[in-house]
């Protein structure tokens, strides 16, 4: 679990970084978690001993792991459109391209 979150994390990272625009998905990256897993993924990628417990029990609260299911969800349905709608995705974004 502890590796799959962070590479959770990496997707939305990537998410923001190449400007994807989707409701549902910016909607749940708004959720006060999402600064908790960036710490959790720190935690899990690099480890130290200067961690803080608390960040390695980020799935003791059900809230969390219920979120991080629905942005799950939520981020490989509009990348499976975004996939499946290809051509037109490069005419309406040029920028596509480039990527």
């Amino acid at each position: 679990m502890m590796v799959h979150l962070g590479l959770l994390y990496a997707v939305i990272e990537a998410w923001s970084k190449w400007q994807f625009a989707d409701a549902r998905v910016d909607e749940l990256l708004k959720a006060p978690f999402l600064d908790d897993l960036r710490a959790f993924r720190n935690a899990t990628f690099h480890v130290s001993v200067a961690t803080e417990a608390w960040v390695l029990r980020w799935g003791d609260q059900p809230d969390r792991i219920v979120w991080s299911q629905d942005v799950e969800r939520a981020l490989r349905a509009a990348l499976v459109d975004w996939d499946a709608n290809l051509a037109e995705r490069i005419l309406q974004y040029p920028r596509v391209k480039e990527r």
